[in-house]
């Protein structure tokens, strides 16, 4: 009789389980984000609605955990205004700062990955729809001030830790 060769088992439970084995993993697309009207200006419910429903959303989320995140994105604006005084072009200095900006989105990865309690799919579903949406120092700009709204409004509806 033939050996049949060797098949290892699957279920990741050391060949004692039958169970199917586990979905691989992926992160929430995208979804497009828009920051202005066809007239060039900011889109104001960015500044209400949108981050009104947004931190009703997030109101599980700890002030401390959301300030983290925001004050990431000061720093990152303080450092582009800095440049800017200095005389450097304003799309030079946020090409510069793209990889840190970027950062969010795997920054947001990690903590929902440790505590999904921390940062829900909400916040990690902003991060990633914002990091893929803002493609220059005038998104960035935007994206400021739309996350200083939603970082007002969870302060209302957030538990305040």
């Amino acid at each position: 009789m033939a050996q049949q060769p060797y098949q290892p088992q699957r279920g990741g439970q050391g060949g004692r389980g039958h169970g199917n084995p586990p979905e691989p993993k992926s992160l929430p697309t995208p979804r497009p984000v828009t920051y202005f009207q066809p007239d060039g200006s900011l889109i104001p419910t960015l500044m209400d609605n949108q981050a009104e429903d947004l931190a009703q959303r997030l109101s599980q989320v700890t002030t401390t955990q959301l300030r983290r995140f925001y004050d990431d994105v000061l720093t990152l604006r303080q450092r582009l205004a800095a440049e800017q005084r200095q005389g450097r072009d304003k799309e030079a200095v946020f090409n510069d700062l793209r990889a840190d900006f970027k950062m969010l989105k795997a920054k947001a990865v990690y903590a929902n990955g440790r505590n999904p309690k921390t940062v829900p799919l909400p916040l990690l579903q902003f991060f990633i729809d914002h990091v893929a949406a803002v493609n220059n120092a005038r998104d960035f700009e935007a994206f400021c001030k739309h996350f200083q709204a939603v970082v007002a409004f969870h302060k209302f509806y957030g538990d305040n830790r």
